[in-house]
């Protein structure tokens, strides 16, 4: 009787291993020839050491083979770290130049200048190549730290912060400043400030929307285009942030603060006769102030129409006008401007509570 034996196609057949696989009573996988091909293979896909919060280490921190540590690298970017946080200017040379910007060595770490953040006096006007800015190489700059990545080994300087710092310092409230607008957002306008030495150095100020005109502004092209040369007036500076906000409305007269001279002129003939019938709101507004306590009479006085409305709302302001009986003041109500004449002996402060509480009464 013929006895047949069925094998598992699956199974692979077993092979004795030979004396070069063997090591030991160890039976390696095929194609491995010992085990110092096992472990030089395992370090290989062994991970980055691994700190206690789960970050990868620095290989400037990481221990070398012999364990020791590497203090001036460390302390390097523990300076830099320092100079970030303070906001220190550093103050160096450039060592190279590429397509993106200056190389600098800061504390023996390569820092990166990009083109953006370099004073544009530096560059040529017009496009240039690589070869146009190899002069720049040993040239004294003063930056900021402004990123600072150390398991990347990054380093990003800004020369143009050094420069708003300078100027910041150097401006006032109030002060007027020349500039060109560099680009225009939803917001507002950038402009380029000019220095004192009459350059463009990077230094940016902020025109927001609402300080571009008296009028009402849909968007900043309305007013200004890129490349407009504008005088603005400076109207706040953080020197800690280094912003600079800006006005191009305030180098006009305030339609709201014009004097009562200038709005209401004294000449007769160019006064519109005041009309029997006035708004509605300004009477509301005449027999609110004369039943207000202190307030003797309440008369009205000279009217013009301005040739633009500067808004609808009716608007209430003391005139600094002086009167010898009391005070006068500007109604506006969309394009009439229109004179009351209280007569009282409130002093300044009693006059402004009561027309605050008119308006409270009127709104």
């Amino acid at each position: 009787m013929h006895r047949c034996s069925y094998l598992n196609p699956l199974r692979q057949p077993l092979r004795r291993p030979s004396a070069a696989s063997r090591q030991g009573s160890f039976l390696l996988p095929r194609g491995v020839q010992s085990l110092a091909f096992m472990k030089e293979g395992c370090q290989k896909r062994r991970r980055a050491p691994v700190l206690a919060t789960g970050k990868v280490k620095d290989a400037a921190t990481a221990p070398a083979n012999n364990g020791a540590q590497k203090p001036a690298i460390t302390q390097a970017w523990k300076e830099v770290l320092e100079l970030q946080k303070n906001g220190t200017t550093w103050t160096g040379k450039i060592t190279a130049v590429n397509k993106g910007g200056v190389v600098v060595d800061v504390n023996g770490l390569r820092g990166f200048i990009p083109m953006s953040r370099l004073d544009p006096g530096r560059l040529p006007k017009t496009d240039f190549a690589l070869e146009d800015i190899e002069g720049l190489v040993g040239q004294p700059v003063s930056a900021k730290v402004i990123q600072v990545n150390i398991p990347s080994r990054q380093l990003v300087l800004s020369e143009q912060a050094t420069m708003v710092e300078q100027l910041a310092a150097s401006l006032q409230t109030g002060d007027v400043v020349e500039g060109i607008v560099t680009r225009t957002t939803d917001y507002g306008a950038f402009v380029s400030l000019r220095s004192p030495d009459g350059n463009l150095h990077g230094a940016v100020g902020l025109i927001h929307i609402t300080e571009l005109s008296w009028d009402k502004v849909m968007t900043p092209e309305d007013v200004v285009q890129p490349g407009s040369l504008v005088h603005c007036k400076v109207i706040k500076v953080d020197k800690e942030k280094l912003h600079i906000n800006l006005s191009l409305k305030q180098m006009e007269s305030d339609p709201l603060l014009e004097n009562l001279d200038g709005l209401l002129p004294l000449d007769t003939g160019s006064v519109t006769s005041v009309p029997a019938n006035l708004p509605a709101a300004i009477e509301d507004l005449c027999a609110a102030l004369a039943n207000e306590p202190g307030v003797e009479s309440v008369d009205i006085g000279r009217q013009v129409e301005e040739k633009r409305a500067v808004s609808q709302d009716l608007e209430l302001w003391i005139s600094k006008e002086v009167v010898k009986d009391g005070y006068n003041l500007v109604v506006r109500t969309g394009r009439l401007v229109q004179e009351i004449h209280v007569t009282t002996d409130l002093p300044s402060e009693g006059m402004k509570e009561s027309v605050q509480r008119v308006l409270r009464q009127l709104v």
